[in-house]
């Protein structure tokens, strides 16, 4: 089924925008869970842990981030761990926007497609239903990632961190910035991938640290869905998160990682507590939505 109405569907189904990062810094997962694992046990910790976070956030969820860095820093029992847990949205029916920000020449291109959707006979080495690509390269490392309706990208166009601004706010003659380009050349590129839900496979990632750039760039792209990081640990803001919606108030994905994987009360609580922190976070951001109508 076409990327971006599975999406759309979903949040209708549940009532939600959320999309749980899944981030396993190290240091942070308790020691309580550690503690049932050898020490060196990356695959184990890792893949249990994120398991059990799948299976209680799930229902409060439209779809799951894994950012893969977080798995390679451990080479094979990382890589093994990201297996598991792509296993187990699977068997949970889960959609997976996976976080890799790839992208290189066309061949090379069209090598990271295969490793992340797969190629007719080929099944992909992990299995996800969208990624997050650089598209510093053009359209021609764009599009290999486009070859399926079944699967959808999020190009970078104005990033959560502080140093976004250097490049990503420079100007052209023209007066636009190199996020507003980057929009322009993302709803082009959206354009021809629109499915039944209004929406297409070719979305953005924007940062909710940055309310001023957001509203501008929804209107640049209308058709695109907005996966927005930032929100929660990073201090992105309400006006953001509100800005990056459309009139339906449909057309944005907000993740949350941080927050919901390490909440402060896990030690007194246990899974309940990060259960308990991805429905705030999603009623959370519902009401933000409805704000946007008043």
């Amino acid at each position: 089924m076409h990327f971006a109405d599975r999406l759309i569907q979903r949040c209708h189904e549940r009532n939600s925008r959320l999309v749980v990062g899944l981030d396993p810094h190290w240091d942070r997962i308790p020691a309580s869970f550690k503690r049932g694992f050898a020490p060196d046990d990356y695959c184990g910790v890792i893949s249990g842990f994120l398991t059990h976070v799948i299976d209680v956030t799930h229902e409060h969820a439209v779809a799951f981030k894994p950012q893969i860095a977080f798995f390679e820093q451990f080479g094979l029992a990382g890589m093994e761990a990201l297996v598991k847990v792509l296993a187990h949205l699977r068997v949970r029916h889960c959609l997976v926007l996976m976080d890799g920000k790839r992208n290189d020449i066309g061949s090379t291109a069209a090598a990271y497609a295969r490793a992340f959707f797969g190629q007719g006979d080929q099944p992909a080495g992990f299995p996800s239903d969208a990624l997050t690509v650089n598209a510093y390269l053009g359209s021609d490392g764009i599009k290999p990632f486009l070859q399926s309706p079944n699967h959808g990208i999020f190009v970078l166009v104005k990033t959560s961190n502080p140093s976004s601004g250097e490049f990503q706010d420079m100007k052209f003659g023209s007066g636009a910035s190199l996020a507003q380009t980057m929009a322009a050349a993302v709803r082009q590129w959206n354009e021809p991938t629109i499915g039944e839900s209004g929406y297409g496979n070719v979305g953005a990632v924007i940062g909710a640290t940055y309310p001023e750039h957001m509203a501008a760039l929804r209107r640049e792209m209308p058709c695109s869905l907005i996966l927005v990081p930032g929100y929660g640990a990073q201090g992105g803001s309400a006006q953001a998160v509100k800005a990056a919606f459309n009139e339906d108030g449909l057309g944005a994905l907000i993740n949350s990682s941080r927050g919901i994987l390490f909440p402060a009360e896990f030690e007194k609580t246990g899974f309940e507590a990060i259960r308990e922190a991805a429905c705030d976070a999603r009623e959370d951001i519902n009401r933000i939505v409805a704000l946007r109508d008043l």
